[in-house]
């Protein structure tokens, strides 16, 4: 398939259906607005394809975003397009965890059933394993306040002004966030860049540019480049509309305060 100069091999319908196969309202759309169908198309090609990012990696995006607008039938389409470009398993387990903490446990729970039905049933651990410091066998995980602070402070730059807030009121909630986000932003196997990229376009979906440039910054500092940071979040076009562009766009812009590319 080539685009460009305002022609394509293939029809605007055919193109949406590689990312969308089971649009029974296409059809309708084509007919009354087959312009408007070219430019879903396009944007649709650049989600399929590799580019910047990997095919694959978009489908998982897609899907993470499809957990967030409760699609369960879409959920299972991107995750199944993400395993047959060869996503590993291990990196989509640890997507949903930065799901979890972006979205909460509906998303997630979604994405997770997804997860299985398209690499099959997960494999048991074994239970609970044994691991140092913590009552019956239970790893144990230090957190306070001034860790937390620490934690922020290199993340950020600063201490954010919501971040002392919870600290000051509720303890125990800021090491719980601490905890949560250290584990869920750095220590999945899904890789750091990818991650952020991840919460990118769920942030881009949900229309929040103050998310997206705090994962921007992110996504920057891990080896991002502009061009993967625009990738991630176009993939929420077709799901949230023209307008997660916007935000998308600022986020990104704001985000060049931080160098892009290999450190």
């Amino acid at each position: 398939m080539t685009v460009g100069s305002g022609t394509t091999e293939m029809s605007g319908s055919r193109r949406v259906a590689e990312l969308l196969p089971d649009a029974g309202w296409l059809p309708r759309l084509a007919g009354s607005a087959p312009k408007f169908v070219e430019g879903l198309a396009r944007v649709s090609d650049v989600i399929v394809a590799d580019g910047a990012l990997p095919a694959g990696l978009k489908a998982m995006f897609a899907a993470a975003i499809c957990a967030v607008k409760r699609d369960e039938p879409l959920v299972g389409h991107f995750l199944a397009a993400a395993a047959r470009a060869g996503v590993p398993r291990e990196h989509v387990e640890g997507a949903s965890v930065g799901l979890l903490i972006s979205r909460g446990v509906v998303p997630h729970g979604l994405f997770v059933a997804g997860t299985d039905q398209a690499y099959g049933p997960a494999r048991s651990d074994g239970g609970p394993g044994g691991s140092d410091g913590g009552p019956g066998g239970e790893p144990a995980f230090d957190a306070d306040v001034p860790g937390a602070y620490a934690y922020f402070q290199e993340y950020f730059g600063f201490v954010p002004d919501y971040v002392e807030l919870l600290g000051e009121r509720a303890a125990k909630g800021l090491e719980g966030y601490f905890l949560m986000r250290e584990s869920s932003l750095g220590e999945t196997p899904l890789p750091a860049r990818d991650m952020e990229l991840l919460l990118c376009a769920v942030n881009a979906a949900e229309y929040q540019s103050r998310f997206v440039a705090i994962h921007a910054r992110g996504a920057r500092r891990a080896g991002a480049t502009e061009e993967q940071l625009v990738e991630a979040a176009l993939t929420a076009m077709p799901f949230a509309g023209v307008a997660s562009w916007l935000p998308a766009a600022q986020g990104v812009i704001d985000s060049r305060d931080v160098p892009s590319g290999p450190q």
